[in-house]
């Protein structure tokens, strides 16, 4: 894929269930592997899905494909979270991944 410029180090957190004692379970995200990656950020609007006062923006993040990468997973850019939407896999030489993100604020 040309154009792609991997400028940006980011971190690639997992997704950790750990059963308790009484039978529930914590959540928690953990570090995964800290990658370079580019991150497009678009401007920020309202959030009017979640029916609060508050502002989200959408964030592509291009790092490149490894077979290991988590599912579900989050990255973390700029020391801000991101929610990955949706992800694809993008056939080039060298593969590369595509996410893309949500922050919320």
């Amino acid at each position: 894929m040309a154009g792609v410029r991997l400028d940006t180090r980011i971190m690639v957190q997992s997704l950790v269930t750990i059963a308790d004692a009484g039978g529930g379970q914590s959540r928690s995200w953990s570090d995964f592997r800290e990658v370079w990656a580019q991150v497009q950020w678009d401007r920020p609007g309202k959030d009017a899905e979640s029916g609060k006062a508050g502002y989200r923006r959408t964030v592509v993040v291009t790092l490149r494909w490894a077979p290991d990468l988590p599912d579900p997973m989050r990255l973390i850019a700029a020391q801000r979270s991101l929610d990955v939407i949706a992800g694809t896999r993008l056939l080039a030489d060298p593969d590369f991944f595509q996410a893309e993100c949500e922050e919320r604020f």
